[in-house]
Order: structure tokens, then sequence, then C-alpha cells
């Protein structure tokens, strides 16, 4: 069990570092993105993600402050999740499945633990249940509220660049010909 949880916790510290690190070093892009779909301050809101995405996965994945890093990836990933929520569920149609897929692996890593093989693990940590059941909680909560903080636009507005075409739903992802690594988290 704590060879897979290892794996795991791993694999999501490298998808999730990837996003983080991409807003941070790319913030215009990241702000044109946070505005597009009604996250304001969307400066702000592009550091925020980044910090957030970046710090809540380095957390996984040395297994430390595991509770902390599951809080803050979970309310990432319900507020990603949310925002591809009305294309459905295939990944292919912009749909949220990619999400929930990364968001069941910091799930489980709440209930679970981290394993031995971390850093809580070799410092002993007490892991009661209750607090990555609490850590889920949490982050859920967050990812609500930061969902519902979004100023929804007009369905009818063109898109930010400016093509004439109608822009997305209020509140959904674009369903663009471009490759989802660009549309994720």
């Amino acid at each position: 069990m704590n060879a897979g949880l290892l794996v795991l916790r791993l694999v999501i510290a490298v998808i999730m570092v990837g996003h983080g690190t991409e807003k941070l070093l790319g913030r215009a892009e990241a702000e044109r993105f946070f505005a597009a779909h009604g996250f304001r301050p969307p400066r702000l809101m592009a550091l925020m993600a980044g910090l957030t995405q970046t710090g809540g996965a380095l957390l996984i994945g040395v297994g430390a402050a595991s509770e902390l890093g599951v809080a803050i990836l979970t309310g990432v990933l319900v507020t990603i999740a949310a925002l591809h929520l009305p294309n459905g569920l295939d990944g292919r149609k912009q749909g949220c499945e990619y999400e929930l897929m990364i968001l069941a692996g910091v799930v489980t890593i709440g209930l679970a633990g981290p394993g031995r093989w971390s850093v809580d693990g070799w410092l002993a940590v007490p892991n009661p249940g209750w607090f990555g059941v609490t850590a889920i909680v949490v982050g859920v909560a967050a990812g609500v509220a930061v969902t519902g903080t979004r100023i929804r636009g007009n369905d009818d507005e063109p898109t930010p660049a400016g093509s004439g075409r109608p822009g997305p739903a209020a509140g959904t992802v674009a369903r663009r010909d471009r490759p989802r690594s660009e549309e994720h988290t």
C-alpha cells in the first residue's frame, strides 16, 4: 500500500506542479484565461491558482502536511471541474473527466493518508481519519466558494481574441481546436 500511495502522490505532484508553474511563468496568458471565465481580479486569481497548484502538489508529492495539500488541491480541482462540468464528462469535448480523475486521487490520499514513505510517515505525524475527511470538506467548500464568486458573462459575448464567433456559454470552458493541455487547470 505504501508503494501505491507513493506512486499516486508523485504522479499527482508532477501533473499539478506542471500546471501551477505554467501559470506562474505564463502569467499574461493565465490572466486572460481567468478574465475570460469571470474570475476577478484575473491577475490575482492567476497568481493564486499557480501558487496553490504548485504548493499543494509539492506538499502531496513529498507527503508533508498532507492534509493541507489535500485541502488545497481539492479546492483547486473542484473549481476546475466546475468550469468543465457544463461540457459533460467526455474529455474530448472539454468535459470534466480529467479533473475528476485527479480529484479522486487527491481524495484517496486524504482518506488513506500519505503512507509510511512520506515526510509525515517518517516524522510519525498522527493521521486520525477525520483529518483527511476534514481536509476534503474544507477543499470542496473552498472550491465551491471560489466558483461562486465568478462573474458570469453574456452568452453572446465575442471570444477574448475578438474573433467575432460567439463565446462560450456562461460558466463553461470553450471547446476549441487546440490541445486540451492548454485548457486544463
